[in-house]
């Protein structure tokens, strides 16, 4: 898939994502306020394609990083998510089953309540893993801590992402709004041939065609948070 540059939130400029992280640093209001942290965050098979920077408070504990990623990119059915971080494993199941439970005990798996600054220092990485059986791989770097507008509790801010990777129907020159799932690789049509098509209305048969790394996988649908949605494509020359 192709780079693709991204929009600044601050500001609504668009940068290439090499020179988005040192914009984002003059860029973002600096002044007395909540001490925050700058993450990185890229797909791990198409990381030129897919990347957020997303603000967090040191104090709000790893789950809520987690829940960032899962709110604005990766949760659709409510699967097992874990970071990988200097070696160790933290997991979380939101809806656990007791079997799940059991396994995870065993295999020595940490919780999410543990407090960001515990775990990252400014230039560590770390792994991140959704879903055990259909997963969505993403690298997870701090790169930078600051002053900033407060956030709720527990909360985080996208401070810039990609643009949506632009891509049109199959069967005509009209922008994609749907994969057909039931075929590899996934097939993009547009909004009218999707419809036209025999397995319209088949359970997932379609699933919309989202700014994810997510996309086409399980039952994706995009943020619940309208909010969240980001469905623009990249600007013209």
């Amino acid at each position: 898939m192709q780079a693709l540059p991204g929009r600044c939130f601050a500001c609504q400029r668009t940068f290439p994502q090499a020179a988005m992280a040192e914009h984002l640093l003059a860029c973002r209001p600096q002044h007395d306020g909540q001490p925050l942290w700058l993450f990185h965050i890229q797909d791990n098979d198409f990381p030129d394609t897919f990347w957020l920077f997303v603000e967090i408070a040191p104090t709000a504990p790893l789950a809520a990083l987690d829940e960032a990623l899962r709110q604005v990119w990766v949760d659709c059915c409510g699967h097992y998510s874990q970071f990988v971080i200097g070696g160790e494993t933290y997991a979380r199941r939101p809806t656990p089953d007791p079997v799940a439970l059991v396994l995870d005990e065993h295999a020595a798996r940490r919780t999410m309540d543990v407090p960001l600054a515990q775990v990252f220092t400014v230039g560590a990485a770390a792994a991140y893993a959704y879903d055990e059986v259909w997963p969505t791989e993403l690298r997870v770097r701090l790169l930078a801590e600051y002053a900033g507008h407060p956030l709720a509790e527990g909360g985080f801010r996208v401070a810039a992402r990609n643009y949506k990777p632009p891509r049109t129907c199959r069967l005509c020159a009209r922008p994609a709004a749907w994969l057909y799932t039931d075929t590899w690789p996934l097939e993009p049509y547009c909004d009218q041939h999707a419809r036209q098509h025999p397995a319209w209305g088949q359970d997932d048969a379609f699933l919309p065609y989202v700014n994810s790394p997510r996309v086409g996988l399980c039952t994706y649908r995009g943020p619940a948070d309208e909010a969240l949605r980001f469905e623009v494509e990249p600007p013209g020359p």
